[in-house]
C-alpha cells in the first residue's frame, strides 16, 4: 500500500510539473502573433514544452504503478494533491505571493485526505471482474455522462463548467478502472497478452474521451467551477467503482463511515476554496518576469495577491 501512495504522489507532482512548464510555453508563444499551426509547430521544438510533455508522460507511467500496487479508493484520491503541487511550483518557479488563505485550503486538502486513508483503511479487493459487470459498470457510468452534458447545456456558465466537469470525472475514474485492469493483465500475460485483449483499448478510449470532455470543461465556463468538481467527484466516484468492480474494502462501521465521509466533505472543501483562491493562470507577462527580461515599455515588478483572484 505505502508503494501506492508514494507513486500516486509522484503522478500528481509529475502532472502538476507538466502543467507549469507547458502552460509556459505557450505563455511564451501566445505573445507572438502566429497562426494556431504554426504555433502547434513551435511548441513541439521547444524544449520547455518537450520537457512537459515527458513530465506527462511520468504522470501516466506513475498512476499506473500506483494503482498496480494499490486500490483505485487509495489512489485516485491521492492524485489531488496535483492541485497543491501546482501552487507550490508558483512560489518557487514564478516566485508568487500566496495568501495565507489558500495556504489554510491546501492545509484542509492535506488533512482531509490523511483522515480518510487512516479512517476508511482502503485496502485491495479480490475480485476479478467479468463481462457481465464490466458491462453494467461502464453503461451505468455512460448514462450518468450523458445526462450530466445534457443538463450542461442549459444554465450559467459557472453550473455548465461544474457539470461538465462532473462527467469529465467520471469519464476518468471509469478510465483509471481500466488502467488498474491493463497493467494487472500486462502483469499476468505479458506484452502479447495486453495487445491481444480489450482493457487497452478500452483505457485508450476513454482517455481520448475524457480529454475531449476535459478541454469541453475548459471552454464552457470558470475554471475554479470545472476544476474543483473534477478533482471532488473523480475519488468518490473511483472509490464506488472499485468497491463495485474491484471488490475493495473499507471500514464499514457507523463511526468509521461517518469519519470518512467527513474527511471527504473536509477534502472537497478544501479543494473549492483552493479552486478559487489560487493565483490566476500564468501570463506571459509572468514569463517575462521568470526569465528576467521585460517586454518592451513593460513593468515585470512581482503581481501582488488579488483579493478575490480565480485560477
Amino acid at each position: 500500500m505505502a508503494a501506492a501512495i508514494v507513486f500516486a504522489i509522484l503522478s500528481a507532482l509529475s502532472s502538476a510539473c507538466s502543467a507549469v512548464l507547458q502552460r509556459l510555453a505557450v505563455a511564451d508563444r501566445a505573445a507572438e502573433k502566429r497562426t494556431a499551426w504554426r504555433t502547434a509547430i513551435d511548441l513541439v521544438r521547444q524544449p520547455v514544452w518537450l520537457l512537459g510533455a515527458l513530465f506527462l508522460v511520468g504522470t501516466f507511467a506513475f498512476q499506473a504503478l500506483a494503482l498496480y500496487f494499490g486500490p483505485l479508493s487509495v489512489v485516485q484520491p491521492v492524485l489531488v494533491l496535483e492541485l497543491i503541487f501546482t501552487l507550490g511550483l508558483r512560489v518557487f518557479v514564478l516566485h508568487d505571493g500566496i495568501a495565507a488563505r489558500t495556504w489554510s485550503a491546501a492545509l484542509m486538502i492535506c488533512a482531509g485526505l490523511a483522515a480518510f486513508l487512516v479512517v476508511a483503511s482502503p485496502s485491495e479487493g479480490s475480485g476479478v471482474p467479468d463481462a457481465r459487470q464490466w458491462v453494467w459498470a461502464v453503461g451505468s457510468r455512460g448514462m450518468i455522462v450523458v445526462v450530466l452534458l445534457l443538463l450542461s447545456r442549459r444554465g450559467s456558465p459557472a453550473r455548465r463548467a461544474a457539470l461538465f466537469g462532473a462527467a469529465t470525472a467520471v469519464v476518468w475514474s471509469v478510465d483509471a478502472a481500466f488502467v488498474k485492469q491493463t497493467v494487472d493483465l500486462l502483469a499476468r500475460s505479458g506484452l502479447l497478452g495486453l495487445l491481444t485483449h480489450w482493457p487497452l483499448y478500452a483505457m485508450i478510449a476513454t482517455g481520448v474521451l475524457g480529454t475531449i470532455l476535459l478541454q469541453g470543461a475548459y471552454a464552457v465556463g470558470p475554471l475554479a467551477a470545472s476544476q474543483a468538481t473534477m478533482l471532488i467527484v473523480d475519488p468518490l466516484a473511483s472509490i464506488a467503482l472499485g468497491i463495485e468492480i474491484f471488490h475493495e474494502q473499507l471500514h464499514t462501521g457507523p463511526g468509521y463511515v461517518l469519519g470518512a465521509v467527513a474527511s471527504l466533505a473536509v477534502l472537497g472543501a478544501g479543494v473549492v476554496m483552493l479552486s478559487i483562491w489560487a493565483p490566476p493562470a500564468m501570463s506571459a507577462d509572468e514569463l517575462a518576469r521568470l526569465r528576467g527580461r521585460a517586454r518592451p515599455g513593460q513593468d515585470v515588478a512581482p503581481r501582488p495577491v488579488p483579493a478575490n483572484p480565480e485560477r
